[in-house]
């Protein structure tokens, strides 16, 4: 994994790059210091990550420093999180839409929930889905759906 800084303007963007240069996490500092993160909303930089396509200033961070950017935007939802998981426990059925495809899987929001679909099932955007809780991602605070 790597992770970088990008300060582009008046915006910052935080990346965690797999092996591969794709995004896996991403958090935005827009204009208006607003947080957007890739796990709340459709905001992960799409294919390969190539710094020399890029304008601004790219700094390299270690892994810690972009976990503590990360879960210091999070915390606010962290009671949020806690609820969902004692909601919709391992085994139960869960309906949501399919809402965009991320590398790591197909993206389906629900009610009150953000989950992740890694099966063989074709994704059709906005289809409406039902699926079994299978773990839960925490770092993301994701559903783990199959």
């Amino acid at each position: 994994m790597k992770y970088l800084l990008l300060e582009l303007n008046k915006e910052k963007y935080w990346l965690e790059l797999d092996d591969e240069r794709y995004a896996n996490r991403q958090i935005i500092l827009d204009e208006c210091n607003k947080f957007h993160v890739s796990c709340m909303e459709d905001c992960l930089a799409e294919g390969i990550f190539n710094e020399a396509d890029v304008e601004g200033n790219i700094i390299n961070l270690a892994k810690q420093d972009f976990e503590d950017v990360w879960q210091s935007v999070l915390n606010e939802h962290k009671k949020q999180w806690k609820e969902i998981k004692q909601k919709y426990p391992v085994g139960v059925c869960v309906q949501g839409v399919n809402s965009y495809s991320y590398p790591q899987g197909t993206i389906v929001k629900g009610r009150n929930f953000i989950a992740i679909y890694t099966g063989d099932q074709p994704f059709y955007y906005n289809k409406c889905v039902q699926y079994k809780v299978k773990a839960y991602d925490d770092i993301n605070m994701w559903l783990i759906v199959e």
